[in-house]
């Protein structure tokens, strides 16, 4: 089925729209920092949160049941968050970005209570539930806001600085999460989050104007709601099974078919829709293609060396929770320091060709973590994380801001979760690889922990290598369209 041209769903689809929903306007307050700091600490949360649960589940083991019981924490966040990511715009459009941004906070802080007073493992993860559905509308509902809340010309500014915050974060999630287990229990990584929660519920009542919830009264597309939270949920679970069996077994396959068939009919439903609940129409649009594109396979640089890194720091060399989190904190200079040029090399060369020196960073940094070895210099270490820190800054950054300055702002509310959805989802994709693969090392016979490290990134340097094809076709587009006259400022 051909996707037809495409169409924003309100009269103005002017590339260079400025409107800011009655938040701000160019001329008048340029970037509103409240909301700023509103948007990225509502995205921080779900992302930290759930780095922070990792690192407890050992603790939640010990005081609630067996290792692989208490995995289900973890999953049953992940497949909440997938089936309420897919309803956000509708949501947003329907109820207005003020309500669902304070709903999800007020859902986010009731879910981390109930996993806080949790005696039960069935009602910690009932908690986790909770948590996952108010994640899964927080983190694109933040966004959303943080877009249509600036001047499109400083998109590429606040995008660099959400998204070192971002990536920032899962590099400080362990460390904050051993040192709050160390103080109060697992219990205490659930507590952490309602003063958070607190903070954004009465900033955003305070904060964002009333005006700004132009609500409309579109009807649920009930069977485009059930498919594409069916396919979100079916494709995270076919993924966490395979990494579970190491493979691709009878039951991981069947649950991926079934991912596919509803994906299937959730595409054919949003394309006949005349008020879908996503606007899929979206990825006729070249540039937010690539975009998207970029962002899916970007999710593979960011989560792999998330998942092996650590893993290296505590089997292969005995570091403590706390401690590995401290040493991987390090990368997140080098995630800062990108983002004091990427806006300037966006605005100078284009998303395209920041995107592809970031990655050619990533890819230098990665291949000495090749040879990996229980005697490697930590000196050598430290250095490729904090370079590819930078490289990463530098990837995620531009592949967000050339998808958000491509459409019109009218389109952010359908945009914003479809991206948070596939950078999660390759991810997911990404991790499951990466854990199979530091799975088969550590069983080879005869060698080393600390030895059994170099398989696995190298598999994180071959997803690396495959992130370059949608950049440089992103970078391609971009220059056609600038020598046509027809592509808009970035920054």
């Amino acid at each position: 089925m051909t996707i037809q041209a495409y169409r924003p769903r309100h009269a103005a689809s002017d590339s260079k729209i400025t409107e800011k929903q009655g938040v701000s306007s160019p001329g008048s307050m340029g970037i509103p920092l409240s909301i700023v700091v509103l948007s990225i600490v509502g995205s921080f949360l779900p992302l930290l949160d759930s780095t922070v649960v990792n690192v407890s589940l050992d603790a939640t083991a010990r005081s609630l049941g067996g290792l692989s019981d208490v995995q289900w924490v973890v999953t049953a966040y992940l497949l909440a968050l997938a089936a309420s990511m897919p309803l956000v715009s509708w949501m947003t459009r329907r109820f207005g970005i003020r309500t669902v941004f304070a709903s999800a906070v007020g859902g986010f802080a009731a879910g981390s209570a109930m996993c806080a007073f949790a005696p039960t493992l069935q009602i910690l993860v009932a908690g986790r539930v909770v948590s996952g559905l108010a994640g899964g509308v927080l983190a694109p509902a933040a966004t959303i806001l943080l877009v249509q809340s600036v001047p499109r010309e400083r998109i590429a500014k606040v995008q660099a600085l959400s998204g070192s915050v971002m990536l920032v974060g899962p590099l400080l999630g362990p460390t904050i999460g051993g040192l709050l287990i160390e103080a109060g229990g697992w219990p205490a990584v659930y507590w952490v989050n309602l003063p958070i929660c607190g903070f954004c519920l009465v900033r955003a009542l305070r904060t964002i104007p009333r005006n700004s919830d132009h609500r409309q009264q579109i009807p649920l597309d009930k069977l485009g709601a059930v498919t594409g939270s069916a396919a979100a949920v079916l494709l995270v679970l076919a993924i966490h099974l395979m990494g579970v069996a190491q493979g691709l077994t009878q039951t991981a396959a069947l649950v991926l078919a079934g991912a596919v068939a509803t994906g299937m009919i959730f595409v054919r439903c949003e394309l006949r829709q005349r008020a879908p609940m996503t606007d899929l129409r979206l990825l006729s649009n070249r540039i937010y293609r690539l975009s998207a594109s970029n962002v899916f396979m970007l999710g593979f640089v960011l989560y792999g060396p998330m998942v092996v890194m650590p893993l290296y720091l505590q089997l292969g060399r005995g570091n403590s929770s706390v401690t590995t989190g401290l040493l991987l904190s390090v990368g997140g200079a080098g995630v800062l320091g990108s983002a004091a040029v990427s806006s300037r090399a966006i605005k100078r060369f284009g998303c395209g060709a920041t995107m592809l020196f970031g990655i050619t960073l990533t890819l230098v940094s990665t291949a000495p973590l090749l040879s990996l070895r229980a005697d490697t210099s930590y000196t050598l270490i430290l250095a490729c994380l904090v370079v590819r820190g930078a490289g990463v800054g530098m990837t995620i950054v531009p592949a967000m801001t050339s998808a958000f300055a491509s459409i019109p702002s009218s389109s952010v509310p359908d945009a914003s979760p479809q991206l948070n959805l596939l950078q999660r989802i390759g991810g997911a994709i990404s991790a499951t690889l990466v854990t199979v693969a530091v799975q088969h090392s550590l069983q080879h016979p005869n060698v080393v922990p600390g030895n059994a490290f170099g398989t696995p990134f190298a598999w994180v340097l071959g997803t690396s290598f495959a992130t370059l094809v949608p950049a440089v076709l992103l970078a391609l587009a971009e220059r056609a369209r600038h020598r046509e006259g027809d592509l808009p400022q970035s920054a």
